[in-house]
């Protein structure tokens, strides 16, 4: 990573971002509620910049992230090279993940017709042997594994261990197994994992639960907040108080991907990673579709947090406008015990509408602080009156009667994953034009854990 390109990125942000402000203050200065024409124009251009260059910010970040846990995956820890480390490991017994991918490339390609392929090479079918994987099953069961939280290096890492120290654990069965596949599961169900993750926002900030079959999982709920102890007397009988009890229960609803098509010169080129490339497609496809569930789901599928979450009784004021004191009264509408982990949640349009709100003045001044405030250290995240926020396109954009934002801790959110996804090859409806097809199944549920204590509330546009 190029530390001294992040710092000037970093610094060129948080430049912008105070030019930002001085046009916000000299509105203010000049007792004016709204920013002229060219104001407007240039304030929006700068932080449009100021996205890009946060983009830019995390790109570099994902790549390092993804370099070091490849580098760590591959046993790169010391100065012999591929060749080298690939065949150490085969000497020792080790599959490493050349030997995946190429496992993986020679499943994908076992279902094309002789005269569209070439055919598997013995070296093809010994490394699918090796690996766990028979070529002539159409079907691929593979395990999500653990669950990866952010893209930052750190957890990458930390993600991949976990891969690595459960992968070893099956070492054993892998020599005697023939229709596995955990051994191809690092390089597809990582980035499948990764696209997951990085599209909507629900899964960075909900608690994810893994679990191995698919039914009915009851999380149980309490709300005991109202009940309190009592004072009593020497020799005297202490009362009893009962705990009442409910349940939320989490089903696993079955997500296509839709089949995708990939040629066979494409699967056939040694220089691309199919597992990644096929993770990463059907990864995202069903993140897009989670999202929006997760997101605003009805409950006759996964319950959204948009229709979960309890009203704050907070209007914003105007149409696609907010103050101040909107948000603080959101925020307060929220419990402390749940305000410790608060951040904010809106779409993309909520951002755009609450940076354009004017400076706060603290006792007649009339400079004082903005509402968003850009991180610019490493790792440090923008925010909004001290707290985070995740943008999450599949709300809705401000407007007339629309639950615009949320604030509370998401984490009380659970999606539920079913571990093991469905891989299927299609073989033959493609053949004619020398394409196979691949299409994912996966399970999932998500519901707002709320014992009627709220720890999620909206305010609605006016």
């Amino acid at each position: 990573m190029d530390i001294t390109n992040l710092v000037e990125l970093r610094e060129e942000k948080g430049r912008l971002a105070n030019e930002a402000d001085q046009i916000l203050v000299k509105a203010k200065e000049e007792g004016r509620s709204d920013l002229r024409d060219d104001e407007d124009k240039k304030f929006d251009a700068i932080h449009a910049d100021i996205e890009k260059i946060s983009k830019n910010i995390t790109r570099l970040e994902k790549q390092e992230a993804t370099r070091s846990s490849l580098n760590e995956s591959q046993g790169r820890k010391t100065t012999h090279n591929d060749t080298d480390t690939r065949q150490q490991a085969r000497t020792f017994g080790k599959i490493t993940e050349h030997d995946r991918v190429e496992a993986f490339r020679a499943w994908a390609l076992a279902g094309v017709p002789d005269e569209v392929s070439e055919g598997l090479s013995d070296a093809q079918l010994a490394t699918a042997k090796r690996c766990g994987i028979n070529p002539d099953s159409k079907r691929l069961k593979i395990s999500m594994g653990p669950v990866l939280r952010s893209d930052s290096p750190e957890d990458m890492r930390s993600w991949q261990t976990q891969v690595d120290e459960k992968r070893a654990a099956l070492t054993g069965l892998q020599s005697t197994t023939t229709t596995g596949g955990y051994t191809t599961a690092d390089a597809t169900m990582r980035a499948l994992e990764v696209a997951l993750l990085a599209y909507g926002g629900m899964r960075s900030v909900a608690t994810i639960i893994r679990t191995d079959t698919g039914g009915p999982l009851p999380i149980p709920t309490t709300n005991d907040t109202a009940n309190k102890g009592e004072i009593i007397g020497e020799n005297t009988t202490y009362n009893e108080l009962e705990m009442t009890f409910g349940q939320l229960v989490l089903d696993a609803w079955k997500y296509s991907s839709k089949y995708i098509k990939a040629s066979v010169e494409f699967l056939q080129d040694s220089s691309i990673n199919p597992a990644e490339f096929i993770g990463t497609a059907l990864g995202t496809r069903i993140a897009r579709i989670t999202n929006d569930h997760f997101t605003t789901g009805t409950g006759s599928q996964p319950n959204g947090i948009v229709t979960a979450a309890t009203s704050s009784a907070v209007t914003f004021s105007g149409v696609a406008s907010v103050t101040a004191d909107n948000l603080t009264d959101l925020i307060h509408a929220v419990d402390p015990a749940y305000r410790v982990n608060g951040r904010f949640m809106f779409h993309d349009g909520g951002l755009k509408m609450i940076k354009k709100v004017k400076v706060l003045q603290y006792s007649g001044d009339t400079v004082g602080v903005p509402l968003w405030i850009p991180g610019l250290a490493a790792g440090q995240p923008d925010r909004i009156l001290g707290y985070e926020y995740v943008i999450n396109q599949s709300m809705t954009t401000p407007a007339t009667g629309v639950k615009s934002i949320l604030f509370g801790d998401f984490s009380k959110y659970l999606i539920r994953d079913v571990r093991d996804v469905t891989l299927l090859r299609l073989d033959e409806r493609f053949a004619e034009f020398g394409q196979v097809a691949f299409l994912a199944f996966s399970r999932h549920d998500g519901d707002l854990l709320d014992a009627g204590t709220h720890p999620v509330m909206y305010g609605t546009q006016a």
